[in-house]
C-alpha cells in the first residue's frame, strides 16, 4: 500500500524499511487510523488528527487476509506465540459472526479539547489593566500640561495667551482656574482703555505712571520706547554736554545712545573743558616756575619727548636745560616769568579721544642784574602745544618790547605826564585881543611814543 511517509509527507510504500527522502522506519513502525485514515507512527498513544486512541486499531503495515468463508484462520503474528485455532463453527454462525463484525462501529468520542475560558479571561482583565494604566498616565499628563499653561497664563499680560488657554483646557481644567483666568482676561480688556488714552496723551509723565501700575503689560516695550525718543528730544535741543550725558545716564540701553556719545565726542572736540584748562595752566605754570628757580629736574618733567623748542625739533632735555641756563646771563641775580591767569586754548583731535592743545599768550620776563644793561622788564609771545599726555610739545618765544626799566625813566615818567593835562584849552575860554605878547612859559614836551620794536625771536 502506497501511503504517506508520517514524517515529511512523501508517498512511499507501507512495506519499505524506511524512507527514502528523510530515512525514518516505515515498516511495522506505522499504523493508520480507521476513523480519519490517517497515518502516523504507531507508538503515539492517539492519532494526531482526529484523537483516536492507537490500542483500538492495528497496524497497516500489516493487514490481515480476508477471513475463509467457511473459517476464519488466525495467522500468528512475527515475534508473538501462537494463539490456539477457533473451533468450527457453523456457517450460519460463521456468518452471523462476521455480519456482527461487518456492522459499523459507534463512532469511539474524540478526547475533549482543554478549554481557553480561563487563558481569555486572564487575557481581558490584563488588558484592562494595561488600559486603566495609560489612561491614568495620559490624564497625568494632561493635568500636569494644564498646570503648566496656567501657570503662564497667570502670569502673562497678553490677552491673546488667556484665551488660548480656556480654548485648551475650557472643558478638562478645574472650574477655580478658569475663573481666574477669565477675571483676569476681563482685567487686561480694561488696561487696554488705559493704554489708550495713555497713547493720546503722549506724556512722559503719563507713560511713566502707566508702567508703574501695569509693569507687566504687553505695552510695557512700547511704552519705555515713547520715553527714550521724549527724552532724547528734550536733552539733544540743549545741546550741551551735561544734557547729552544726563540722557547717556538714564537710558543706557536707549535708542539714541549712540547718536548722544557721538554728540559728546563732537562737543569735546570743540569746547574744552576745566579740567583741560587746568592740565595746559599747570604744565605752562611748573614749565616757568623752572626758570625762575633754575629747577633742572622739575622743568624736563614738564617737556615732551618729541620736543620743538624755540626753532630746534626733537629737542633734548639737554637743550631745554640751556635754554633755561642762558637766560641767566653774567651779572644776573634773578628771572622772574610772569604768566596771564587765563589762556585762550584750542583743541585739536589727533587720535580716537585724545586731543592736542594750543594756546598762545603774552608773558612777562623780569630781569634782576647788577649789569644796569641787562636790568628791566621783557614782554614776549609765547605759542605752546600740549599733547594728550599734558606735556609741552612745542615752545617758541618771540620778543615784543625791549624797554629796560631803570631809575631815570620811571622819575621821567610823572612828568612827561604833566604837559598832557596843559595841553587841552578850556572851552569857556575867550581869546585875548590885547597886542601884548603872551608870556612864554617853559613847558615841557610830552615824551614822545616809540614804536613797539620788531619782533625778535630768542
Amino acid at each position: 500500500m502506497i501511503i504517506k511517509c508520517p514524517e515529511c509527507g512523501h508517498q512511499i510504500s507501507d512495506r519499505a524499511p524506511t524512507c527514502p527522502s528523510c530515512g525514518v522506519e516505515i515498516a511495522g513502525k506505522v499504523t493508520r487510523c480507521p476513523d480519519c485514515g490517517e497515518v502516523y507512527f504507531s507508538d503515539e498513544d492517539v492519532c494526531p488528527r482526529c484523537h483516536r486512541p492507537t490500542h483500538e486499531h492495528s497496524q497497516v503495515s500489516q493487514p490481515a487476509e480476508p477471513p475463509h468463508p467457511l473459517v476464519a484462520p488466525v495467522l500468528p503474528q512475527k515475534g508473538k506465540e501462537a494463539a490456539p485455532e477457533p473451533a468450527p463453527v457453523a456457517p450460519k454462525e460463521f456468518y452471523e459472526r462476521n455480519k456482527k463484525e461487518d456492522e459499523p462501529k459507534p463512532p469511539t468520542p474524540k478526547p475533549k479539547k482543554k478549554s481557553n475560558k480561563t487563558a481569555l479571561i486572564v487575557s481581558i482583565i490584563i488588558a484592562l489593566l494595561v488600559c486603566g494604566v495609560i489612561f491614568y498616565l495620559h490624564k497625568q499628563a494632561e493635568d500636569q500640561k494644564e498646570m503648566e499653561e496656567y501657570k503662564i497664563a497667570l502670569n502673562n499680560e497678553e490677552p491673546l495667551i488667556l484665551q488660548q488657554y480656556l480654548d485648551t483646557f475650557g472643558n478638562t481644567a478645574p472650574q477655580e482656574h478658569l475663573d481666574s483666568i477669565q477675571a483676569r482676561l476681563e482685567k487686561l480688556k480694561s488696561n487696554d482703555k488705559e493704554w489708550e488714552n495713555t497713547l493720546a496723551s503722549n506724556s512722559r509723565d503719563a507713560f511713566k505712571t502707566f508702567l508703574s501700575r501695569f509693569p507687566n503689560s504687553p505695552h510695557k516695550s512700547v511704552a519705555l520706547n515713547k520715553i527714550d525718543s521724549i527724552d532724547w528730544a528734550h536733552y539733544s535741543s540743549l545741546k550741551t554736554e551735561e544734557a547729552y550725558k544726563a540722557y547717556m545716564s538714564e537710558h543706557p540701553d536707549g535708542e539714541f545712545y549712540a547718536d548722544a556719545e557721538d554728540a559728546v565726542r563732537k562737543l569735546k572736540v570743540n569746547v574744552v573743558s576745566d579740567e583741560e584748562k587746568a592740565i595746559v595752566s599747570n604744565v605752562l605754570h611748573n614749565f616757568f616756575v623752572s626758570i625762575n628757580g633754575r629747577d633742572e629736574s622739575r622743568i624736563v618733567s614738564t617737556v615732551a619727548v618729541n620736543l620743538t623748542l624755540l626753532d630746534k625739533q626733537n629737542a633734548t632735555n639737554a637743550d631745554v636745560i640751556e635754554m633755561m641756563n642762558k637766560q641767566y646771563k653774567e651779572g644776573t641775580t634773578a628771572v622772574t616769568w610772569r604768566l596771564p591767569g587765563k589762556y585762550d586754548i584750542k583743541k585739536r583731535e589727533i587720535g580716537d579721544a585724545k586731543y592736542e592743545y594750543t594756546t598762545s599768550f603774552t608773558a612777562t620776563k623780569d630781569v634782576e642784574s647788577s649789569d644796569a644793561s641787562q636790568k628791566g622788564t621783557k614782554q614776549y609771545r609765547v605759542t605752546a602745544k600740549v599733547n594728550p599726555d599734558g606735556k609741552i610739545s612745542l615752545l617758541k618765544l618771540s620778543q615784543v618790547t625791549d624797554q629796560p626799566k631803570t631809575e631815570e625813566t620811571q622819575a621821567e615818567k610823572p612828568k612827561a605826564d604833566k604837559p598832557k593835562a596843559e595841553e587841552k584849552p578850556k572851552a569857556t575860554e575867550k581869546p585875548k585881543t590885547t597886542t601884548e605878547k603872551p608870556k612864554t612859559e617853559k613847558t615841557e614836551k610830552p615824551a614822545e611814543k616809540k614804536e613797539p620794536a620788531p619782533e625778535k625771536k630768542q
